[in-house]
């Protein structure tokens, strides 16, 4: 999350400098982060809470209503103790996702209106971590750590829809949706990121 944060801070100088100069560009930033939503397998969905998410962006204007975008996420979701029986006084076991994927974004226009949708999808590769569980019997949580898959990185794929605010000269806030489908195996993983955030120019 630290290296997220710092690269969060580079893209607001960044765009910062680039509206002082007022520049005419084809590419824009996007930075955002909310909350992410298990949809899928049940193990997924039940055995994690809502989780986390930050993501940073570069979009290149291919056509006037067409953006490539570039993006990085980060999504984090913490095991639902909740849901577990004798599980008092455990921790761990958080589901560590870091995405790397692009999209196309295909922006509509509404004359006179300061909101615009959109529409986007795109692919990319997402590797997952699992960190070991923590607990007061050294036996429980070293059974539950021999299940903790190794570190692995599979392609994934997403739609979604989303809106821009004009907020601004040089930048305008939206708000997205998305569904995330990963190829883990056995059974697809998926979520749904619900990202509110920043778009530079």
């Amino acid at each position: 999350m630290k290296k997220l944060m710092t690269m969060l801070a580079i893209l607001i100088v960044f765009a910062a400098a680039s509206v002082s100069a007022q520049v005419p560009s084809p590419f824009s930033f996007y930075a955002g982060g909310a909350v992410s939503l298990p949809q899928s397998p049940d193990g997924f969905k039940d055995g994690f809470k809502t989780g986390y998410h930050g993501s940073l962006g570069v979009g290149y204007k291919v056509m006037p209503s067409l953006q490539v975008v570039g993006k990085l996420e980060y999504h984090t979701f913490n095991v639902n103790f909740d849901n577990m029986e004798n599980m008092d006084g455990y921790s761990g076991g958080t589901n560590k996702m870091w995405m790397y994927g692009l999209d196309a974004r295909y922006q509509m226009s509404l004359p006179a209106a300061p909101i615009s949708p959109y529409f986007l999808g795109g692919v990319g590769f997402a590797n997952i971590k699992q960190s070991e569980f923590d607990g007061p019997t050294p036996l429980v949580t070293s059974l539950l750590n021999e299940f903790i898959s190794e570190s692995t990185t599979e392609m994934y794929w997403n739609i979604g829809a989303g809106v821009n605010l004009s907020s601004g000269p040089g930048f305008s806030i939206f708000a997205q949706a998305r569904y995330v489908s990963i190829a883990t195996e056995g059974e697809a993983s998926t979520f749904v990121p619900i990202t509110l955030g920043l778009k530079f120019f």
